[in-house]
């Protein structure tokens, strides 16, 4: 597997991959990902939420190819290996080279999984298994509905089983909350208001918390490197910053076989400088930083 994940990176240029941003177009849509670090487990790895039910995936699919959207998503897996980990090592004083998964389902629908969103899906997870297999600590899959058995019947097909293993299904509620809790630590940012909320206010708190898309974050690193500014997101050591004193926020932390074609990494990084960003595009999350209505847990 080594081998031919080393083929693969130098096939598609990935060690360069993190020197072009997307293109604006696209980052709009990328940036809409509810995708969160949410600080650090207690066993020091770094702790990813994603409410993957409320992926814009009709958007995104309209929007940007097949390829396309997996360069971003190996530009994050990157960001990860080259921020994320590195600040993690150096708070836990050991080598952290794994991430806490946290996968929100609230929401989920069978309408919402359609064909072309499983082909993504499945070639996305297939990407990060076969070429970041040892990437994945543990996961945690909270709020799932009962047609989630039906899905993930279908999802675990595209994983091997040592991924499997470590995969955990929680339902939801405060039962859900007091088992991931117990699992992650109470030194986490991640809060229960975002895990206990209604679909419509998903990524509020996040962003009363001034937590920064993990996609968005990442778009945001590689434009202040291409400019020579020092990044909020990535100037080691101090990756995560805080904001302002005003803000009662936490450290900024924003986190899956077929044969399938690898994403034309090679081509993109061939891009022409008019497809950067613009220096002075600000990377912020559209929701709404009001108040969270009640909690359903």
């Amino acid at each position: 597997m080594l081998t031919k994940t080393l083929e693969w990176r130098k096939a598609n240029d990935v060690d360069r991959c993190l020197e072009t941003p997307i293109s604006a177009e696209h980052l709009r849509h990328v940036r809409e990902i509810p995708a969160f670090y949410c600080g650090f487990g207690k066993t020091g790895h770094p702790v990813y939420l994603e409410h993957t039910a409320a992926i814009p995936w009709d958007t995104i699919l309209a929007n940007m190819t097949t390829d396309e959207f997996l360069v971003s998503q190996v530009q994050t897996l990157e960001w990860q290996a080259s921020v994320v980990f590195p600040e993690a090592s150096r708070r836990a004083g050991d080598a952290i080279t794994q991430v806490i998964n946290v996968w929100d389902l609230k929401g989920l629908t069978l309408s919402g999984f359609s064909s072309d969103v499983r082909a993504l899906v499945k070639k996305a997870s297939a990407l990060a298994q076969d070429n970041y297999p040892e990437g994945l600590y543990a996961a945690y899959i909270i709020n799932a509905p009962k047609i989630f058995s039906m899905v993930w019947a279908v999802v675990k097909q595209f994983l091997d089983a040592k991924t499997v293993a470590k995969v955990h299904i929680y339902g939801s509620g405060d039962k859900m909350w007091t088992k991931l809790m117990d699992r992650l630590g109470e030194g986490v940012t991640l809060r229960k208001e975002m895990v206990c909320c209604s679909k419509a206010d998903i990524g509020k708190p996040e962003a009363e918390y001034g937590l920064q898309g993990a996609h968005g974050a990442t778009q945001r690193w590689i434009s202040d490197r291409i400019a020579g500014r020092e990044s909020d997101f990535g100037s080691a050591p101090g990756v995560l910053r805080r904001e302002s004193s005003t803000k009662d926020i936490f450290d900024i932390f924003f986190d899956a076989s077929d044969d399938l074609c690898a994403p034309d990494l090679a081509s993109f990084n061939q891009r022409s400088s008019s497809a950067r960003l613009s220096s002075s595009q600000p990377v912020v999350e559209s929701v709404s930083a009001s108040k969270s209505k009640k909690c359903c847990c």
